[in-house]
């Protein structure tokens, strides 16, 4: 059994991720939150804390930490200094202390990593972002021989009201949206990365991977997933006029693990925000 720290246990990703784990692994998962508390073994712990961070590693000696940690879009725009320091500085602070005593670190990046001039990126394709959020992403990427970074594009339910997801858009929708054809995305669910971290804590997996499915999928199209799968009653209205592709692929052969279509990823999102209502009363489910 693996003591496994999860930072940011209260977010997007996090949330779910500490939840999943809690319910389905055999290992010890301690999660930290910025603020407010959430499960049974969360602390409170501001990653901008340096000295608590390293008492926090101190007391907890972790096997792993899972960095859920990140400033969005939104927040880069309105505050660039904590972007640099949350996006492309705090990964590589996390790593040398967690290395230094004989942990590992998984970080989570992104697609925004690409302009989405392209499309079809491999682990090798180079970086072209030209924002700070993108760009700040691709420093905070580390890609070595003891720790993983696992690059993918999220999608899921927010414990907060006031998120910023595309699901949580889309399901606060109450009458016609606008679904472009011509951008395509190929990430996964929150409850899909929950589940790869729970098969990876039992190998031995470093360096950069591409958590998709390499089969893009249009955000028209997703949305329309979206309104099969909630029974959402709203119509949407295709725009082909704005392009871009952040479309990513896993070249990877190494690992050995499998993600599924997007129909089965969100009928099993589905299936885990009615299992778990209590989190979601902000959502028409």
């Amino acid at each position: 059994m693996k003591k496994i720290l999860i930072l940011g246990a209260s977010g997007m990703a996090g949330h779910v991720v500490y939840t999943y784990l809690k319910e389905n692994s055999t290992h010890q998962i301690i999660g930290t939150t910025n603020s407010t508390s959430f499960g049974d073994d969360t602390i409170e712990l501001d990653i901008f804390n340096i000295e608590k961070l390293e008492s926090t590693l101190k007391q907890y000696q972790p096997d792993v930490v899972i960095n859920c940690v990140g400033m969005l879009i939104r927040g880069s725009k309105q505050y660039p200094d904590k972007t640099i320091y949350c996006n492309a500085y705090f990964p590589h602070l996390l790593k040398r202390l967690i290395n230094e005593s004989g942990g590992e670190l998984i970080h989570i990046s992104t697609d925004c990593v690409f302009s989405g001039k392209d499309g079809g990126y491999t682990e090798n394709s180079f970086k072209d972002a030209v924002d700070l959020y993108g760009m700040s992403k691709s420093l905070g990427e580390i890609n070595d021989d003891i720790n993983l970074t696992i690059r993918t594009s999220i999608i899921g339910p927010e414990l907060k009201e006031d998120g910023e997801g595309l699901f949580h858009w889309f399901i606060n929708q109450k009458e016609s949206v606008t679904g472009f054809k011509s951008n395509y995305w190929s990430g996964v669910t929150t409850l899909e990365l929950a589940k790869f971290l729970k098969w990876a804590l039992d190998k031995k997996i470093s360096g950069l991977y591409h958590l998709t499915n390499s089969q893009p999928i249009s955000k028209f199209d997703l949305l329309n997933t979206f309104k099969d799968v909630y029974s959402k009653n709203v119509i949407i209205n295709d725009d082909k006029d704005y392009v871009c592709n952040k479309s990513f692929i896993n070249t990877n052969k190494s690992v050995d693990y499998s993600v599924v279509g997007y129909p089965q990823m969100l009928d099993e999102q589905k299936i885990f925000m009615l299992e778990h209502k209590d989190f979601y009363k902000h959502y028409e489910l």
